[in-house]
């Protein structure tokens, strides 16, 4: 990961987010695809994080769920954060719903 310079002080500083932060955000997506479907409420996760989320944003959080669990994340934001990992060998193009 390359370090960001912060412009006020000048000091290099590794973190993208307050992982506080990244867990609410997170959480947030994870309410909005809540009354989805099962599969599609995983699917919307990651596409949400795949198409918005800054690639930094993403490993810090897939980071969080490898060394912490995702203790503080809902089940299906950490199902649908893992799914990027899945995704990243497959087809690039794609991030609607599961197709029939």
């Amino acid at each position: 990961m390359s370090s960001i310079v912060h412009p006020h002080t000048g000091a290099a500083d590794d973190t993208v987010m307050d992982m506080d932060r990244l867990i609410a955000m997170a959480n947030q997506i994870g309410d909005f695809f809540a009354p989805y479907p099962p599969v599609r409420r995983i699917e919307g996760v990651r596409n949400h994080l795949r198409t918005y989320w800054d690639p930094r944003m993403r490993k810090a959080l897939l980071d969080y769920i490898h060394e912490e669990g995702g203790k503080s994340l809902h089940d299906y934001v950490v199902a649908g954060a893992k799914a990027l990992i899945e995704t990243d060998t497959e087809k690039k193009g794609y991030y609607g719903p599961p197709q029939a």
